[in-house]
């Protein structure tokens, strides 16, 4: 019985809909290094193009995964275009690989967990 006074405070302090509360999502949404960044459940990508090479950081809740345990593919879509790459572990929790994207693209970052067979995919559309 002790959760009616506080969900009634609730409803009165939020304008009667504890509906309205600001749903709060994992990890940062803000590029630490100046790309794209997309969430997806608890992961987190940021991508970037570099000249001829992307790089993409993968977080966990906020937290740097390690690289080294997981592997990552862009599959790239464009205008007569669509192509798999495969993005290499570089250090930490970067993957730096050869693509060079256009505007336009669609592009999924397809990360294979430590089980080799779950996978979350982050979906850039450029």
């Amino acid at each position: 019985m002790r959760k009616l006074p506080v969900m009634l405070l609730l409803t009165t302090l939020f304008g009667g809909s504890v509906a309205s509360l600001p749903v709060l999502a994992h990890g940062n949404t803000e590029p630490q290094f100046g790309g794209i960044v997309k969430i997806v459940g608890e992961y987190s990508f940021e991508l970037k193009q570099e000249a001829d090479s992307v790089k993409v950081w993968v977080f966990y809740d906020g937290e740097p995964l390690n690289a080294s345990e997981l592997k990552l593919q862009l599959k790239i879509k464009g205008e007569n275009r669509k192509e798999l790459v495969e993005v290499a572990a570089s250090n930490s929790n970067l993957f730096t690989g050869p693509a060079k994207l256009n505007v336009g693209d669609t592009v999924l970052a397809m990360l294979t967990l430590q089980d080799g067979v779950s996978k979350i995919v982050g979906k850039y559309s450029l």
